[in-house]
């Protein structure tokens, strides 16, 4: 296509933070109306007349879909090329969000939602890939920091659209909203996003179908754990279903020429140290998102509106301290970057526990804080450490698994401290439940302290032979 720019040979800042602004837009466009419908939900019910645990998986039941197909779109990305995968996976989105607003009953809500997160899920490992292209080794972690803002932007945006909106418009005006932003999404993408070069390869279908599967049965049992009326006889079987499922994938990739995920990339340490360290990261983070409203409405007595207003504390500073995550791993390395987030983010738990066993409302604030502190920190060299992993030729695949990494450790957390809530208070108190979600942030660090600061050290290099 003549109308198409390609990837410049040389870095061009100005071009490059072009296409860092369309990455940012495109992942604000087809993420905000996650958190405008977790305020939505009651409306949703009654409209259908269902309960509002089964109209949760307007929400759930996406991200679970959503996440299982990100190997693939990145794998996509690789073969055709990731300004086509983000072009198409934005415009699917704002189709389809089109259909939700139309949806007749919460089967073809479901439906449609599940498709458009599937969609919107390109936004992700295709636009890492583009800015892992765009800009060199040396500019990479701050790009990402930048365009990490993105997500807890989305978040931020729902949280103050929230119930002025739904309350005004109703909730089927969101995916009127959200196709109005995708569409000026695609219009700024078209006209300043260069092409990635397309990588030849089979497209394995097998495997991909085997992957899908797998992961679906997998994230069905963490996404429906904590729900009433699932037997357990369901859990069990898809649980070894999907266990089943990936060693049959693994051993299956392993004896093909072009695997979605080469079985030999789980062996590389700064692979499988972020990937591991992403899973844990996201569950304490998530597992605390659910719990925070929870404590602030019934233990301190707050209204749903002010609870909003002071957990939008966390996602603020989350999306001003992205940026400092990318100075600090840019000046001393992502291992440090990475291993400093994930303490503040530990940290800051431990003081909202505290504030929740002395009833501090001051305490609970800084915790909050600080986990959003904690967590912009880490994400950005997190992400960017992933480059060093792969070859150029494999980077939508390698940010798709470490985004599906994350997907997973978020549900695991949704669903663990939704279990957790729900014991009583004399099994598991609340400060109880904040202190184990810091314990696992603390496994965090483990993985952290182990990624390789090799390629600085091969950076160095060469800029001294220069």
């Amino acid at each position: 296509m003549s109308d198409i720019t390609h990837i410049p040979p040389v870095y061009d800042p100005k071009k490059a933070q072009q296409v860092l602004w369309a990455g940012m837009i495109g992942m604000l466009a087809t993420g905000f109306p996650f958190t405008i419908l977790t305020v939505a939900l009651n409306l949703i019910a009654v409209d259908f007349g269902v309960s509002e645990a089964f109209a949760a998986w307007t929400v759930s039941a996406p991200m679970l879909v959503s996440a299982a197909a990100l190997p693939l779109i990145g794998k996509l990305g690789d073969m055709f090329g990731h300004r086509r995968i983000f072009i198409g996976g934005i415009l699917g989105s704002t189709v389809f969000a089109f259909m939700c607003m139309v949806a007749w009953d919460i089967w073809s809500l479901i439906a449609f939602r599940v498709l458009s997160m599937v969609m919107a899920g390109a936004t992700g490992p295709s636009a890492m890939a583009i800015l892992f292209h765009v800009y060199p080794p040396q500019h990479r972690t701050q790009a990402i920091s930048w365009w990490s803002m993105g997500g807890p932007g989305a978040a931020a945006l729902g949280l103050i659209l929230g119930g002025p909106f739904v309350e005004l418009l109703g909730w089927r005006s969101v995916f009127l909203l959200q196709a109005a932003t995708g569409i000026g999404a695609v219009i700024l993408a078209w006209r300043v996003l260069p092409e990635t070069e397309r990588q030849p390869a089979k497209f394995d279908h097998v495997g991909n179908l085997i992957l899908l599967v797998a992961l679906s049965c997998l994230l069905f049992v963490i996404g429906a754990f904590a729900e009433p009326g699932v037997s357990t006889a369901w859990l069990v079987s898809a649980g070894i279903l999907g266990f089943v499922g990936l060693g049959v994938f693994l051993l299956y990739e392993s004896s093909i020429s072009d695997p979605i995920v080469p079985p030999a990339l789980f062996l590389r340490r700064n692979f499988n140290a972020p990937v591991i360290c992403n899973f844990f990261l996201q569950m304490s983070y998530l597992g605390a998102l659910i719990a925070t409203p929870l404590v602030l409405i019934d233990h301190f007595g707050y209204s749903v509106s002010v609870a909003a207003v002071l957990m939008l504390t966390r996602t603020v500073s989350l999306t001003l301290a992205s940026p400092l995550g990318g100075v600090i791993a840019t000046q001393w390395g992502e291992r440090l970057g990475t291993v400093l987030g994930v303490l503040l983010q530990a940290g800051g738990l431990v003081l909202v526990a505290a504030g929740v066993y002395v009833t501090s409302v001051p305490i609970l604030l800084l915790g909050l804080v600080l986990q959003g502190i904690g967590h912009g920190i880490a994400m950005p060299p997190l992400a960017a450490i992933i480059a060093t992993a792969v070859p150029s030729s494999q980077f939508g695949m390698a940010s798709g698994m470490s985004r599906l990494a994350g997907q997973i450790g978020s549900s695991f957390g949704l669903s663990l401290f939704g279990v957790l809530l729900t014991l009583p208070d004399d099994v598991m108190s609340l400060p109880t439940i904040f202190a184990i979600g810091a314990a696992i942030a603390f496994v965090a660090a483990v993985p952290a302290s182990l990624l390789s600061m090799k390629h600085r050290r091969q950076l160095a290099t060469q800029k001294t032979g220069d």
